[in-house]
């Protein structure tokens, strides 16, 4: 369902104004929102950029402690001393050699050499990590930790010692122990030519992961160094992301090697989400956008090889929040926003002054509209204004406004001249009604004019104060009859009964022709037959042919149509109608098409045919038009006559039988059908507002006041005063008329008073009718249109007593 609420409107002021400050804020916005695309993807490859150098440091970083680790654990197997002093078991040499390598290079955790025997050293490093010193509860002086391995009597013994700087033992701690050396995987992994790396894993002593180097020095004795990947953490960190980003290291086990961010070595929602990462090879190496916890993160992963002989794979992940990444963008747009509403809350008020110069033209620009909408064209002025387009448009406005009075005057006279040539086409359609359409106008006006000048307070409702109302009223006069147009002519200007397009008496006039023969026929056969009786055959010859030429005559006269049929006139018209004539012709010859259709469907089987004995009179089946349309092409309008049974009926016993006139009933309702054509055509008509009444003065001059009249029906409270003028001026000039062929013109006496009976019978206004009387519209009317014979002497009180 359509709403009809009008959309809301807004002042030209508000609308510049919201202009300015869309058009303001909408480029702010759009250079903000650019910038700040392009700042985002600036800051994703920073971002990407940055992931990508930790990551090749992190890179490099192991395979630099992979070299260390392997250059290391090769000079240790050519250092004789170290080699001898394994062999030999001289542990304080062996502490000597490790702490001395272990004192410049920061990454290692332990040196450590195992024999086959189970023989284990092991120096390790205490500032390698805090979390060693925590494993192992060194004390603040502690530097170093040896432990030794030994095996007797078939059982181990561990024996842990604590070193100082200067490698004096500050405590010592002995336990037996399960760790047999020749069974460990580095131990076993050992060759001889290469050093094997091992992948990486979880520190039993310190429980810390690592790495380890390790290299046989003969078929005994196997020496190695290992390193702590905790030593990588302080690489991931990253001080441009220093408050949520995650870097870990980790291996395809799940193992995590190295971190930064969150708790030491234990998994927290980044770090599963990006050891999750890991299991899609097509997301390596790219930046990702993912969620962590329900906020968006960057994230990167990368696939690492800690060491040539590992068997796992390890990765780098790193994450970062998209929103602190973005931050300093954010920030900046917004103070951009902010910038820019200020910029525009400032500039408003020179908006505003600036709007007067185009508001105030445009509203004097609107009223002047406002007078080319009511028509009020001589009075649009020019409106000056300093900006050029509003100045150009009040000067087009006012050549447009003189334009289109120039234009509506011709368009107004050529629908006048159009409605007078329609009223005349429809004048000269017949030559018996020439001028009705003319004539009526006339009178219709000159008692409108009467009407309007009166001081009676009847005629207050007939205000015709305007050209455009006058101009209403006159086409309503000049239009009341145009439904005509639609009006068979032979309707129109019947003259007589018979008539039918052609007068039809002449058929009947050959027929009676065709009886006077046949008569004289059948007296020269009986003289042939009898010549004695010659003189009587021709004395019945000469009554049968009066007789005939009587009864014609009699068929003649009911045809005119001037007198009242009486019944005995009836009857002796049906009589005549009983005498018959022989017909030897084929009366179905030479008709048209629409004709033998038309008998066709009224023929029968059993028709005889010619000769054929037929009246003279007949009323014949294709006498009869059935009515096609059983609904009315009038439906929806109102009216209320009813349609005769059949459209017309041209039989010639029922035509002759008129009462009075030449009308038919069916002939009468075409006739009256004329005033629907004319509301029909009038209420169709797209007329203007100032022209809205045309149909209700034009159609309704056949109405009466007492409700009787017809298209509709109507009465007095319903027919307005122009419209009952329109009545008594068709009235008037058909009374008067002199080209009626139907009866013959009365003079002024006997027209005003049958209108006198018909103001009493209610059928026309009374108070119009005086009026019509007492300022002489009649006389003014026959002066100009009436024969002068019609011109009789007019008892105005003798007419007006008793209204």
């Amino acid at each position: 369902m359509q709403s009809n609420l009008m959309p809301e409107r807004f002042s030209i002021r508000f609308t510049i104004v919201s202009l300015f400050v869309f058009v303001v804020l909408f480029v702010a916005f759009a250079t903000i929102a650019t910038g700040y695309y392009f700042d985002v993807k600036h800051a994703r490859q920073a971002a990407n950029d940055q992931f990508i150098h930790i990551a090749h440091r992190s890179k490099e970083k192991i395979e630099h402690m992979e070299r260390m680790g392997t250059s290391l654990v090769k000079s240790l197997k050519y250092d004789a001393t170290i080699v001898k002093a394994i062999n030999e078991q001289p542990h304080d040499v062996v502490v000597s050699h490790f702490t001395e390598r272990m004192n410049t290079n920061d990454h290692l955790f332990s040196l450590f050499a195992g024999h086959r025997d189970g023989a284990y050293i092991e120096v390790s490093n205490l500032d390698a990590t805090a979390g060693v010193r925590q494993a192992w509860q060194a004390k603040e002086n502690e530097r170093w930790v040896v432990n030794y391995i030994t095996v007797h009597d078939g059982g181990r013994i561990q024996k842990r010692d604590y070193l100082d700087n200067a490698l004096n033992v500050t405590r010592s701690q002995v336990n037996g122990t399960g760790f047999e050396v020749n069974t460990r995987p580095w131990f076993t992994s050992a060759k001889l030519q290469a050093v094997t790396s091992s992948a990486p894993y979880q520190l039993s002593m310190v429980e810390l992961t690592g790495f380890s180097f390790t290299l046989g020095l003969d078929d005994n004795v196997v020496v190695g160094a290992s390193m702590l990947l905790s030593s990588l953490d302080q690489l991931l960190v990253n001080n441009h992301y220093p408050l949520t980003s995650r870097a870990i290291i980790f291996n395809s086990n799940g193992l995590l090697l190295a971190q930064h961010g969150g708790k030491d070595h234990e998994r927290t929602a980044p770090h599963q989400v990006l050891m999750d990462l890991a299991n899609d090879p097509s997301k390596f190496q790219s930046l990702l956008e993912v969620k962590i916890a329900g906020q968006d993160y960057f994230a990167f992963i990368e696939p690492l090889k800690m060491t040539a002989n590992s068997n796992s794979n390890e990765f780098i992940g790193l994450a970062v929040s998209r929103s602190e990444v973005l931050a300093p963008y954010t920030e900046r747009s917004l103070v951009a926003v902010g910038v820019s509403i200020l910029v525009a809350l400032l500039m408003l008020p020179v908006v505003l002054v600036s709007g007067r110069l185009i508001v105030n033209p445009m509203r004097e620009l609107a009223k002047q509209n406002v007078r080319v909408q009511k028509r009020q064209y001589q009075s649009v002025k020019h409106i000056k204004s300093r900006i050029v387009e509003i100045n150009d448009l009040s000067a087009s406005l006012v050549s447009m406004s003189t334009s289109i009075c120039d234009y509506q005057q011709a368009q107004k006279d050529l629908l006048d001249s159009f409605i007078k040539l329609i009223a005349q086409a429809i004048d000269d359609k017949s030559p018996y009604t020439g001028g009705h359409c003319e004539r009526v106008p006339k009178i219709a006006i000159t008692l409108a004019q009467a009407a309007q000048q009166s001081r009676d307070p009847v005629f207050k409702s007939i205000k015709f104060d305007t050209e455009e109302q006058w101009r209403e009223f006159k086409i309503a006069a000049w239009l009341h009859d145009c439904g005509k147009i639609t009006t068979p002519e032979h309707i129109v200007d019947k003259g007589t009964k018979l008539e039918a397009i052609y007068n039809r008496i002449h058929e009947i006039r050959m027929r009676f022709e065709v009886l006077l023969r046949d008569a004289e026929i059948r007296c020269l056969q009986g003289c042939l037959d009898a010549p004695h009786k010659q003189q009587d055959l021709h004395q019945v010859l000469a009554q049968e042919q009066a007789q005939i030429r009587d009864d014609f005559a009699f068929v003649a006269a009911c045809n005119v149509g001037g007198e009242f049929m009486s019944d005995a006139h009836l009857a002796r018209l049906k009589s005549i109608a009983e005498q018959t004539w022989m017909r030897y012709l084929d009366d179905r010859l030479g008709l048209s098409p629409m004709e033998n259709q038309t008998l066709s469907k009224m023929a029968t089987a059993s028709e005889p045919s010619v000769p054929r004995v037929e009246h003279v009179l007949a009323d014949k089946p294709e006498h009869i038009r059935i009515r096609e349309n059983s609904t009315s092409r009038f439906e929806g309008f109102g009216f209320t006559m009813t349609a005769p049974e059949v459209e017309q009926n041209l039989g010639e016993v029922y035509n002759l039988s008129i009462g009075r006139g030449t009308l038919t009933e069916e002939d009468r309702y075409i006739i009256q059908e004329h005033i629907s054509s004319t509301i029909k055509m009038l209420e169709t008509l797209p007329l203007p507002p100032e022209l809205s009444r045309v149909p209700e003065y034009a159609g309704a001059h056949h109405e009466k006041l007492d409700g009787t009249g017809y298209p509709r029906g109507l009465d007095e409270s319903q027919l307005s005063m122009p419209a009952r003028i329109m009545a008594l001026a068709d009235v008037f000039e058909a009374l008067t008329a002199s080209d009626r062929p139907y009866k013959s013109a009365k003079t002024l006496s006997e027209s005003l008073k049958i209108m006198r009976f018909m103001v009493l019978d209610k059928h026309l206004d009374k108070d119009l009718f005086k009026l019509f009387i007492s300022e002489g519209v009649y006389q003014q009317y026959a002066q100009e249109f009436l024969d002068p014979s019609q011109w009789d002497e007019v008892d105005k009180d003798q007419i007006l007593a008793g209204l």
